[in-house]
């Protein structure tokens, strides 16, 4: 598989290099967090010790666009450092937060290599790629319905636009990330990196999505989706959607989110979920939601958008597994220069945390931010703080 698509990219080359509009762009990130434990745990030789350990990540890579089609190369990594204690503590965090570097195959050490073409309605991406940039759009603020996977992906991507609705198809054989899967969290994609590997469990699973984003008015937009994970006879059926309602000016609006799904895996579950955010002059934001799911399975996912902070910083917690009920409320800024998030969640999962940052360089090229905070998941308190430049 690997063989035929470098070879594909290499005629794809030829074919395009006599075009005249040749456009060059980098893309990446390199960046450095650690995480305080203020709550101590045994060490594994009879002593109690506070949890700490850093973590710095990097992606760096180019994409050359000939007209509507681009080829794009980059490599990405990423290590733990100061870990303590030792022992099992720091077993989990160097395999289970990272991948060890010596357990590394050479070639995914590489994060991009893709065709993507695009054309006035009509976008199709190939090889291995950013999910995130191709759905979310370079900024983020694209409206879709692909929530529940993100990232870097090998596999098959499209988009077909029209004025009031978009068809999407997604194929996944292999994702890699950062440790924690939510691209829209304050210093995210700095405490962990895994290789790429099988979408799914088991040796040869497969990740099929598909999807149609309806679009009335800029104000009420209707996502459904269906999704279908094939991994060694423990099929994932997923059928759900999202539906999104905005209204208000630039002084005072409001988005209610509702998303739905139904999926069978092993048994039957369900997720319901709500949430509510108001935001003032596009500057203050608060609200809060709630979500529910069935008590006979949690639900598959490879990413997720929550607006929770348990897992950005190393943790492995499961927002939604069975049988959880989740209230929520928040606060927060977002601004050019700055950005602060502030969350109360109760019920089977519990968070505090107020984590912010200060973006010293902001403009379209890149973005250099220096941050920290405070969570508390679960109980278990940390205190934390990262920098991050991206371009």
């Amino acid at each position: 598989m690997r063989t035929k698509f470098f070879g594909s990219l290499a005629v794809a080359s030829l074919l395009v290099s006599g075009a005249n509009a040749v456009t060059f762009d980098v893309f990446g990130h390199i960046g450095t967090a650690y995480s305080f434990g203020i709550d101590k745990i045994n060490d594994g030789s009879g002593e109690s010790k506070q949890p700490w350990f850093g973590g710095v990540t990097a992606r760096a890579g180019f994409e050359v666009g000939f007209g509507p089609v681009s080829l794009g190369l980059g490599v990405a990594g990423g290590l733990p450092y100061l870990i303590s204690p030792d022992g099992a503590f720091k077993s989990i965090v160097e395999r289970g937060f990272f991948t060890k570097p010596g357990d590394v195959k050479w070639y995914n050490w590489l994060s991009d290599a893709y065709l993507r073409v695009d054309t006035r309605n009509f976008s199709l991406i190939g090889g291995r790629y950013d999910l995130s940039t191709f759905f979310d759009g370079k900024d983020g603020k694209t409206k879709n319905g692909v929530d529940w996977i993100s990232g870097l992906s090998e596999g098959v991507s499209l988009k077909l636009e029209t004025r009031y609705l978009t068809w999407w198809a997604n194929y996944a054989y292999e994702i890699m990330d950062f440790g924690a899967r939510n691209p829209g969290r304050i210093g995210s994609d700095l405490m962990g990196f895994h290789q790429y590997g099988h979408v799914g469990f088991g040796s040869n699973s497969h990740y099929m999505s598909t999807g149609v984003d309806i679009n009335i008015n800029e104000m009420l937009y209707v996502d459904p989706f269906v999704t279908y994970v094939l991994q060694d006879g423990d099929d994932v059926i997923q059928l759900g959607g999202k539906v999104e309602l905005d209204l208000g000016n630039k002084k005072f609006s409001s988005q209610t989110t509702f998303r739905g799904m139904y999926q069978n895996w092993y048994e039957n579950t369900f997720l319901l979920w709500l949430d509510q955010e108001f935001k003032i002059y596009d500057l203050v934001k608060f609200g809060g939601g709630v979500y529910t799911v069935g008590k006979n399975g949690g639900i598959y996912h490879t990413s997720e958008k929550s607006r929770f902070y348990g897992n950005t910083f190393g943790q492995n917690t499961d927002f939604f597994s069975a049988g959880r009920d989740v209230w929520y409320v928040f606060t927060g800024l977002t601004h050019k220069y700055f950005d602060l998030d502030i969350l109360y969640a109760d019920w089977d999962y519990k968070e505090i945390s107020v984590v912010g940052s200060v973006n010293i360089i902001n403009n379209r090229s890149m973005k250099w931010s220096v941050g920290g905070g405070w969570v508390q998941e679960n109980h278990f308190d940390k205190a934390i703080a990262f920098t991050k430049f991206s371009f």
